[in-house]
């Protein structure tokens, strides 16, 4: 649901009061989509505020120059701009998903340590970075071809396959090549042990010597 609402407010912004407004509405939706996830304790993650700061520069151009080329074009070359990070980090040996892993799942030292990981995080990276490819060259075609509002809605539901289609291909990758591995556990168990071991880590043990002792 909250990836529909900045959709739905720029759509209906759009249409009764022009681009400048459905900009400025759309950025306060995001935004308060962020601040909404927050409010309820759901993870935000570390790039929250790089993207926050994203969407407010991006909106702010957005309505100073009230261009759909400039403000859509804004969104396209950043998708081609994480692609060339992506796919750069692969082909000089750093792949990004190698460092973004341990925030997903529990890394265990015989597995971090093995060639089979290493190339794994290298072909996760390049799928992502080849999303951010097709994505973008897909919302090129398609801003050529639509309205603004219609890019915005068929944008949205053309991305919904695409992203699946992007996490079915990662998650057999991931499973598939991790298994080969001795010794090391399913992906999913990995996963629930990473996030159980996050739960944890939220809440304070209680030191049992500060409680107060009862004499018999």
């Amino acid at each position: 649901m909250h990836a529909v609402i900045p959709v739905l407010v720029f759509l209906a912004a759009n249409r009764i009061a022009g681009l400048r407004w459905a900009v400025l509405a759309t950025t306060i939706g995001s935004l308060g989509v962020a601040v909404d996830r927050r409010r309820k304790g759901q993870p935000l993650g570390r790039l929250m505020p790089i993207v926050t700061a994203a969407v407010i520069v991006r909106g702010a151009i957005g309505i100073a120059t009230g261009s759909e080329t400039v403000y859509f074009g804004l969104g396209i070359a950043t998708k081609y701009l994480m692609a060339a990070v992506l796919l750069g980090s692969t082909t000089i040996g750093v792949p990004l998903a190698e460092r973004a892993a341990p925030l997903v799942m529990r890394i265990p030292q015989e597995m971090a340590e093995h060639r089979l990981f290493r190339s794994t995080m290298a072909i996760i990276t390049s799928i992502a970075g080849l999303y951010y490819v097709v994505s973008a060259s897909f919302d090129i075609w398609l801003f050529r071809r639509s309205s603004v509002e219609g890019f915005v809605l068929l944008r949205f539901f053309a991305n919904w396959p695409l992203t699946a289609v992007t996490l079915l291909a990662i998650l057999v990758v991931l499973q598939s090549r991790l298994q080969k591995i001795p010794g090391v556990p399913p992906v999913a168990t990995l996963v629930e042990q990473r996030r159980a071991a996050a739960t944890n880590s939220g809440h304070t043990p209680i030191d049992e010597s500060s409680r107060p002792q009862i004499d018999d």
